[in-house]
């Protein structure tokens, strides 16, 4: 209980405050020292402070908005503009925030997932070289130009494939997009290429999550593919064109009509103990339509 003054008026020590609401004396003379609660009566020869009544009502709304994330400064011109409009453009301006924290975790749990997930296909791969027909849905993508190399030489004094991703770096720093999403960078050979027996890759991609909002990005469409899985040295296009020349053989051979780029996604890598021999787990997929009849 609290002390009663010969006002009949009752007041609470630091103490029994501190019970009452679960938090410490220390966090009380914080309160104290920034003005946010100041104790209503200070006695001048113990030092003892004491709390009116009145004031457990400030507390309650101190440690509530300090639960959800307010600043003290911030709660601090809260209860100083006595001003409702003000206090909720600020509570808006809290929600924004943590709506934003939020997206945050979200992505780098996902990302997690993603890492995870490679682990996982790394030591259990699919059937790897096994042609076979898949629909994909509608997914998104961001697509960046590199410099056009052919997959079928061997004969580059520097790897094309490590010039592309050092582009792509610089072009996601140039747009501030956040580098974090530079992961599992796949290559894009365009149709007319793929047409003419030509792999010529000009583009890269990496795919975005649903909840990504990074733009501008380009929409991928969804319809059947041609597809296999292949395990190799990363940066090794030789092994990769030896996959698509083995999925364009089967699409000639069943007299499907190719509609549109080919697609390397990368499905897992493992460079977390090997910098220097990162082996990579290939989707490689081709768009097509079925032969009439």
């Amino acid at each position: 209980m609290g002390d009663i003054t010969s006002e009949n008026e009752v007041r609470y020590s630091v103490g029994q405050v501190s019970e009452m609401f679960n938090i410490s004396s220390r966090t009380l003379r914080l309160y104290h020292e920034n003005g946010l609660l100041v104790p209503q009566y200070v006695d001048s020869r113990t030092g003892y402070r004491y709390y009116a009544s009145t004031q457990l009502r400030r507390l309650e709304m101190i440690l509530q908005m300090k639960h959800v994330g307010l600043s003290l400064k911030r709660i601090e011109e809260i209860l100083a503009s006595k001003d409702l409009s003000v206090f909720e453009a600020l509570l808006n301006e809290q929600i924004d925030e943590l709506d934003e924290k939020i997206l945050q975790y979200s992505a780098s749990r996902k990302s997690l997932m993603n890492q995870l997930q490679s682990c996982k296909q790394m030591r259990n791969p699919p059937t790897l070289d096994n042609i076979f027909i898949e629909f994909i849905s509608k997914s998104r993508a961001l697509v960046f130009n590199i410099d056009e190399y052919d997959f079928r030489r061997d004969d580059y004094k520097e790897s094309p494939w490590k010039r592309a991703l050092s582009t792509i770096k610089d072009t996601m720093a140039e747009k501030n997009i956040p580098m974090e999403l530079f992961r599992q960078v796949g290559c894009v050979i365009e149709k007319e290429n793929l047409e003419k027996n030509q792999l010529i890759c000009s583009r890269a991609f990496i795919l975005l999550d649903a909840e990504s909002r990074v733009n501008p990005c380009r929409i991928l469409n969804s319809g059947l593919y041609v597809c296999a899985y292949r395990k190799y040295v990363s940066m090794d296009s030789i092994s990769e064109s030896e996959g698509i020349d083995m999925l364009l053989e089967y699409i000639r051979a069943n007299r499907y009509t190719i509609t549109g780029s080919y697609m390397g996604e990368v499905i897992a890598e493992s460079s977390i103990f090997n910098y220097d021999s990162k082996n990579v787990l290939v989707k490689l997929q081709i768009p097509i339509k079925l032969a009439k009849g």
